[in-house]
């Protein structure tokens, strides 16, 4: 995992991060202005109203679930820096093995640290691609959530299409609080589709 990668992953990490909090805000500023419309109309809409604190409920657990992502970038960010370190090491003890020539002592002793710091490198390599897994489960599971507010958008679709005189103005803030939903949406999905492509490239050693 090269330095190019963990800055795209950083890159596309910060991307994410603000898309989810734009539109996490967007959905509960619809929500609110969904509950005004029910809180003026009564009991014709309490049905919509169930609906619009069901999308503020979500959008509370869609912020909770996003936490982790940037919470992962750090400890992905210190353990390449580790690996770097590492083969700096394992490459420095390798040439002053080549410089020391006949010196049977030192060379054995100088292959001895390069192996050592060689594997050193490879176990923070592992490290870092279980991290990488991690984060990619976590986007799984925030994925999950937004599969479940795409489904309060549709209900609140219906009950704004069955809802008489007040439908027109409901139906454009479900509306609205679906294009809120599908922005995260999209922007999960680049995510994991960066994080995925990375992951496959660490593997094969791209």
């Amino acid at each position: 995992m090269d330095i190019r990668r963990i800055i795209a992953i950083m890159d596309v990490s910060h991307l994410t991060r603000r898309t989810i909090e734009r539109s996490l805000r967007e959905i509960d500023r619809r929500a609110l202005n969904a509950m005004v419309l029910v809180k003026r109309h009564g009991n014709k809409l309490a049905s919509y109203g169930v609906v619009a604190q069901a999308f503020r409920e979500q959008a509370v657990l869609l912020k909770d679930a996003a936490m982790p992502l940037q919470q992962s970038i750090a400890p992905l960010v210190r353990v390449h820096m580790r690996i770097l370190q590492n083969t700096q090491f394992s490459e420095m003890f390798g040439r002053a093995a080549q410089i020391a020539g006949g010196k049977k002592a030192a060379v054995e002793y100088l292959r001895n640290s390069e192996n050592n710091w060689h594997r050193n490198t490879a176990a923070e390599e592992e490290e870092g691609l279980t991290i990488l897994r991690r984060l990619i489960e976590t986007v799984i599971r925030l994925q999950e959530g937004i599969a479940e507010q795409e489904y309060v958008v549709t209900n609140g679709r219906i009950e704004a299409a069955l809802s008489e005189h007040t439908g027109a103005p409901l139906m454009r803030v479900s509306h609205e609080m679906g294009l809120a939903v599908a922005k995260v949406r999209d922007a999960i999905w680049r995510y994991r589709s960066k994080l995925e492509e990375v992951l496959h490239e660490s593997r094969a050693g791209i």
